[in-house]
């Protein structure tokens, strides 16, 4: 006891074993020196039990399932005080007939002291239960009401009592205080169970009555509102919350909302918002916007004197969070194409417009930064009127309270992580970077602790330029960022992690450089070397400052790979790269172990280096369990790339298994499939039509199974198309053109490309079948603009081909190349190609005269 050490299941079966010799009733002893003793003991143990959950629980830390035992066995010493107290009160019960019962309003009531009373220690095990974890103590708000209804009993048993004399306790020893009815109310604002909000409305409607059986117990203050506003909001039913928070504002009972009332609902609506339910509400911002309006407007109204009005940097935070959620969350609606109109920005007008998507690209990062702004001028507004000096905060007259609105920089890196979120591109990556000086400028003006710039500030800033575009320029500007940073931070002491450099602005450059890695060599190396510089300078820092926060993990090796992804030496680099972070993590880095990500990364660039072999031994070494799709598929482009058919479909049948095994992370898509029948036509399988048939066929009949990852493609058409295409098969431009037709029904709509396979397939007939292929490419090039279609190069290519292979009428072929010719000038498709082909398949004068 009182050693600050955890409690283990030893102490438990213990201290329960000794409850056995606790009594039940007084009538088990006579000795009052003993039962005064046993009692004593009784509450000694439940505050030194109670020090898991009360002020200084972080230091007792202990398992959710430990917790609830240690409140369990409070509880249990608790129930045996109270059965004394009860055994205590019949024992005087002298049977004569109870005097009348009259409420007397003026009665003084009993206020909790630090006095161990019967009720503090009710109050305290009521206090354990809620805060144990809903999913484990299911019975906990259950047993937290059936104290506090013991409780009330006894009080009534006690008021109705006329010969007290003989009692070892008085009535303030046991009558029940506000706090433990809003202990219980919270435990019943937490639970999981289903009529938890019945049971929480009638403890508050049972406190809002004026007396039970005689005795006044507490009224609902707003600790008590706030308990239920907490049970609304954790059931996601907003409404409730917001008509309860109605009748707060016009004064319930005598209780009136506070700061943490709006919060509350606030917090409702942000949950609802931000969740990932069909009951998105995109209103959400600007209701919860209204509600700040309103809290704002009554502490106004008080002359910034009532301090439980007084909106909390957590209350504004709210706000500035779903504005800067906005963006992304309109981008989700518009790819599941649910997206919904917009309100203006000015929620307080009455006139609503509807506006495109487009035009409000950059619509929550506006309000955000919008309600910004109101935050630092009500600020001012606060601070000239109570007189509070700006660099110190100090106040030149009573206020009657501490608190006041002060901007933070919390709130400009929330307002700044919606700019960089919101596909403004460069343009949000300036408005960050001005928010960034704002602050700074504040902070030097002012000299708020809460406004000192820190590394997140940064973090968000350079995240904004490394989603800027796709030029080097930003990814450079994210590097001079850095350089700012660790000229603040790199060398920072300070208790505060946010004040401190860690490796994640490194990964947040890495990642600058690695979007920047396109498919050319030049740029692809420069990327790569670029990303690779930042991680080493991460490594050096690192190393001279023994930062543990700063040292590099899988997420800095994997940009680094993925920076390198297209250069020419890319799968060479990233093998080397996994091979540094074993060692890393052999020498106790356990941050840098390679992940599935970082294998599938260095898989991707092996594959795009023609390294397949490397590629398969990485793939070979994940367990079965941590493939995916995405990997299968990268493998299967390898073998696409090669024309290894018969090795594309082995890894195909391994995927099927593996799903038929419960892996659904493995189960193929239409990607799979595309690959597979792509690599059997740029193989040189005799039998590649017809496996390519099955293999098609398989797919669709997935997807009609119920599959719908392996929903029909316009690409997968065109892959067996081109099977097709290149097999030897007879008639194959009939096969073509009945595979088109059968794209259509399935929903497909023909391309460019599909029609351009279907003329180079009849530009390859048979001698015996030029007629009718000639009819079929003529009639395909005719039909491309109908379809919305424009011939390209190849279009004009395999139409010329085709004129030249299928007709044999030397005057009609000339004047069919040469109008072909004219259209593919005019287009300005002409290439040398297309002249060495007509110079070598026709004669002197044919040429001349096209």
């Amino acid at each position: 006891r009182g050693q600050g050490e955890n409690y283990n299941r030893n102490n438990f079966s213990q201290i329960q074993e000794h409850l056995h010799n606790f009594p039940s009733q007084r009538s088990t002893t006579k000795n009052s020196t003993a039962l005064a003793a046993w009692h004593r003991t009784a509450m000694e143990l439940v505050m030194d039990v109670s020090k898991l959950w009360g002020r200084h629980r972080q230091s007792n830390p202990t398992s959710p399932q430990q917790f609830y035992r240690a409140v369990l066995l409070a509880n249990d010493l608790v129930s045996k005080v109270l059965s004394i107290r009860e055994s205590e009160l019949d024992e005087e019960v002298d049977g004569t007939e109870l005097r009348s019962i009259q409420h007397d309003n003026n009665e003084p009531r009993f206020t909790t002291s630090r006095k161990l009373t019967t009720e503090l220690l009710a109050q305290t095990v009521a206090l354990g239960f809620s805060r144990c974890d809903p999913k484990i103590s299911s019975d906990a708000a259950y047993k937290a009401q059936e104290l506090l209804d013991r409780l009330e009993e006894i009080n009534i048993k006690h008021h109705r009592l006329k010969n007290k004399r003989n009692l070892s306790f008085k009535k303030g020893d046991v009558f029940p205080t506000a706090r433990i009815y809003n202990h219980v109310l919270n435990c019943w604002s937490r639970s999981m169970i289903s009529d938890a909000e019945k049971h929480a409305t009638a403890l508050l409607s049972r406190m809002a009555s004026p007396h039970t059986e005689g005795v006044a117990f507490p009224r609902p203050d707003i600790f008590s509102y706030n308990n239920m506003l907490n049970l609304y909001a954790s059931r996601g039913d907003v409404s409730a919350a917001e008509a309860l928070l109605k009748k707060l504002e016009e004064s319930e009972n005598g209780v009136t909302a506070d700061v943490y009332s709006y919060t509350i609902v606030m917090n409702a609506m942000q949950r609802r918002f931000l969740s990932g339910k069909g009951d998105r509400y995109m209103k959400d911002p600007q209701r919860a916007e209204e509600l700040l309006a309103r809290l704002v407007r009554k502490y106004e109204e008080s002359g910034f004197t009532e301090g439980k009005l007084c909106p909390t940097s957590v209350t504004f935070g709210t706000v500035l969070s779903m504005y800067a959620a906005a963006d992304r969350l309109r981008k989700e609606n518009m790819s599941m194409n649910q997206s919904r109109s917009w309100l203006i920005r000015n929620v307080e007008s009455s006139t609503q417009r509807i506006v495109s998507d487009v035009e409000y690209l950059g619509w929550g990062a506006e309000n955000s930064e919008r309600v910004l702004e109101w935050i630092i001028g009500l600020s001012e507004r606060e601070r000239r009127s109570r007189g509070i000096d700006s660099a110190d905060g100090s106040h030149h007259h009573a206020s009657g309270h501490d608190m006041f609105i002060r901007p933070c920089v919390q709130h400009f890196v929330t307002t700044s992580h919606a700019w960089a979120n919101s596909g403004k591109g460069i343009e949000g990556a300036k408005r960050c970077e001005s928010l960034k000086n704002r602050n700074i400028s504040l902070y030097e003006s002012t000299g708020y602790a809460e406004l000192r710039p820190n590394v997140l500030l940064f973090g968000s800033l350079i995240d904004a330029y490394a989603k800027a575009n796709e030029e080097e320029e930003s990814a450079e500007h994210a590097e001079r960022l850095l350089d700012e940073a660790e000229n603040l931070f790199l060398h920072s002491h300070s208790s505060n992690p946010n004040e401190r450099l860690s490796n994640i602005v490194y990964n947040q450059v890495i990642d600058a450089w690695s979007r920047r890695s396109l498919p050319m060599k030049e740029a692809g190396a420069i990327a790569g070397t670029r990303a690779e510089n930042v991680l080493r300078r991460m490594m050096y820092n690192f190393r001279i400052t023994g930062n543990e926060h700063m040292r590099p993990d899988v997420i800095s090796y994997t940009g680094v790979m993925k920076a390198y992804i297209n250069s020419p030496a890319g799968g060479g680099k990233a093998l080397e790269l996994l091979d540094e972070m074993n060692d890393e993590y052999m020498n106790g880095n356990r941050g840098a172990k390679p992940d599935t990500k970082a294998i599938s990364v260095a898989i991707d660039a092996c594959i795009k280096n023609g390294l397949s072999t490397e590629a398969e031994r990485l793939f070979s070494g994940i367990d079965d369990s941590e493939k995916s799709i995405v990997m299968f598929n990268t493998i299967l482009t390898g073998y696409k790339n090669e024309g290894r058919c018969n090795e594309a479909e082995s890894v195909l049948r391994r995927m099927i298994t593996l799903s038929d095994e419960g892996y659904a992370n493995c189960s193929p898509n239409t990607l799979s499939y595309y690959l597979c029948i792509v690599a059997l036509s740029k193989g040189k399988d005799e039998e590649r039509a017809t496996r390519g048939r099955i293999l098609f066929n398989e797919s669709i009949q997935r997807y009609r199974g119920g599959d719908s990852s392996c929903e029909p493609s316009t690409d997968l058409f065109n892959a067996l198309a081109q099977v097709f295409s290149h097999s030897d098969m007879s008639c194959r431009e009939n096969e073509v053109l009945t595979l088109l037709e059968e794209m259509e029904s399935n929903g497909c709509t023909p391309t460019l490309e599909s029609f351009n396979i279907l003329i180079h397939t009849c530009s390859r007939a048979e001698a015996n079948n030029t007629r009718n292929a000639l009819q079929i490419a003529a009639s395909a090039y005719n039909a491309l603009d109908a379809a919305g279609l424009t011939a390209d190069s190849v279009t004009y290519m395999s139409m010329i081909r085709a004129i030249l292979n299928l007709m044999n009428d030397s005057e009609g072929k000339v004047e069919a190349l040469t109008a072909l010719f004219k259209k593919c000038c005019e287009g300005g498709f002409l290439n040398q190609h297309m002249i060495n082909i007509l110079a070598q398949d026709t004669t002197a004068d044919e040429f001349q005269s096209i």
